[in-house]
């Protein structure tokens, strides 16, 4: 079966908390990364998915290539770098389920995607291959200035063959040298943008309001047809039809109540992974939005990014095309 879709970012060791033992903290292994997240419930979903990165010659890192091909992803485009080692990760958990992050990712592989001619020449190649491609604001921020205008510039011309691009905000300011660097950053990124899967809280962190009115009309400027508005417990706004005075078809769809919500993490990746799925199965935006509410809110019970398939196809299997 031909790829549907190619997500475009980096996978690195996550730690997560575990419980405690004899007064130490216990933290669990696995693996994550927002664009890979979504990629991996993608395919649980039954979409053709691949993945384009670079990880090292470790351990940890022939390891998550054996699990992402468990999952079903195409991990062809993966370039393996000697010598080097993925990022990690460490979550910490609040008493409502809300994460923080810190990270150790200097060393990783992936921050040099584009930078030589060898990996912008296998996406060019790629992109020739596939109908969709899939990145977020974590990928563009892990990259230097240089390979992230390549990269930019290779969506544009797959656009204009007539691929579609679709892109997921994700603003981590510690990414980013300051905030224009990253508002000009993520302003190609709408530019180049088929559908635009965005947070209302990194929207009003990055351009200082995250109204749905402001986020719609900067979407409008870029050119965006599809947008989706993910606005945590408040109902998702879907928006399609773009014309001159704005979206002509804007419909809001209630997220359905979590009675304990564990962990956070990955919850926005979920969403976007049961939305496009929903939506490649040919479903309306209000039901593709409906889909990405309920993965999501399977997500959040759980901690960690990737909750067990089991757990996971069990309580949305029967929803899945």
């Amino acid at each position: 079966m031909s790829v549907q879709i190619l997500a475009v970012g980096e996978v690195m060791l996550e730690l997560a908390p575990a419980g405690e033992s004899n007064g130490k903290k216990l933290l669990a292994l696995g693996y994550a990364g927002d664009t890979y997240n979504t990629a991996v419930y993608l395919a649980r979903l039954g979409v053709p998915t691949a993945y384009f990165s670079r990880l090292g010659d470790d351990p940890y890192s022939a390891e998550v290539l054996d699990l992402m091909r468990k999952e079903g992803l195409d991990t062809s485009s993966i370039e393996t770098v000697p010598g080097r080692t993925p990022g990690l990760y460490l979550i910490a958990n609040q008493p409502n389920g809300e994460r923080s992050f810190s990270f150790w990712r200097g060393q990783s592989p992936a921050r040099e995607m584009f930078a030589t001619q060898a990996s912008t020449a296998l996406l060019e190649e790629r992109l020739l291959q596939i109908p969709y491609a899939y990145l977020s604001g974590v990928t563009l921020g892990i990259l230097a200035d240089e390979a992230r205008v390549s990269l930019l510039r290779m969506l544009a011309n797959f656009r204009a063959r007539g691929g579609k691009v679709v892109f997921d905000n994700n603003y981590r300011p510690q990414l980013w040298r300051d905030r224009e660097h990253a508002r000009s950053a993520m302003a190609g990124a709408l530019a180049v943008a088929d559908v635009a899967l965005l947070t209302d809280d990194d929207e009003s962190r990055l351009w200082g309001s995250g109204e749905e009115a402001d986020i719609l009309d900067r979407c409008l400027s870029a050119g965006v047809a599809e947008v989706v508005i993910k606005r945590g417990p408040a109902p998702v706004v879907v928006a399609t039809k773009a014309e001159d005075k704005g979206y002509s078809d804007r419909q809001e769809v209630a997220v359905p109540p979590v009675d304990q919500v564990v962990d956070t993490t990955a919850a926005g990746d979920s969403f976007n992974a049961g939305y496009l799925a929903a939506r490649f199965a040919g479903e309306s935006t209000v039901a593709a939005a409906a889909f990405g509410s309920l993965c999501a809110g399977v997500v959040i019970q759980h901690r960690g990014a990737i909750v067990a398939r089991d757990v996971f196809m069990t309580a949305v299997g029967g929803r899945v095309k």
